[in-house]
């Protein structure tokens, strides 16, 4: 299917020619033996050769700021995972309802397992960095920060929904009953 053309045959010319995309330009062009005013098909690149822009090299600088630059995104996930959370926390109101309490128990969990898990966190570019030679302390405690911080507002929301003990009323049955220092009565004459 190398050649182009209407000829006897009674069918029109063709207005591209196929099955010769490995080959340079002026040997497609030696191949067709029947019009050359064939075009290219569409979104055919013709190969350069000069002038070529060369593939930029990925020097380790480079590496080591995407390295970097990624263990911060997931340094700083669940704070921007959690601003979802707080707006559902928000919709949801302060009042004990059973879905409240379990999306609130649910969301306080979220922050321990996260803190337990940090080295499956930071597992994807663990190999990287240490041959980097960059550093993932900083992003990890960036990442409990984060955690700690998730952990403080849902500890505030129980809090607010009353679920805390932290008024004395909530401590009367440990509190002892005291024995009078004085007794009186009254009533009878002598």
């Amino acid at each position: 299917m190398a050649a182009a053309g209407g000829g006897s045959s009674g069918f029109p010319a063709r207005k591209w020619a196929f099955g010769m995309d490995g080959l340079p330009k002026n040997e497609r062009m030696a191949l067709v033996t029947v019009g050359k005013d064939i075009q290219e098909p569409t979104g055919q690149l013709e190969v350069r050769s000069e002038g070529a822009v060369e593939k930029k090299e990925v020097t380790k600088d480079k590496k080591k700021a995407h390295v970097d630059s990624r263990a911060w995104e997931i340094a700083t996930g669940p704070g921007k995972q959690f601003m979802m959370t707080a707006f559902m926390l928000y919709m949801m109101g302060s009042g004990v309802h059973i879905m409240n309490i379990i999306f609130t128990v649910y969301q306080l969990m979220a922050p321990v397992k996260g803190v337990m898990a940090i080295g499956q966190v930071f597992q994807p570019i663990a190999e990287a960095a240490k041959d980097l030679g960059v550093d993932l302390t900083l992003h990890k405690l960036v990442f409990i920060a984060c955690q700690g911080a998730i952990f403080l507002f849902i500890v505030y929301r129980f809090g607010s929904m009353g679920l805390l003990p932290t008024s004395a009323s909530d401590w009367l049955s440990m509190v002892p009953i005291r024995q009078p220092v004085e007794f009186s009565s009254g009533g009878a004459v002598l």
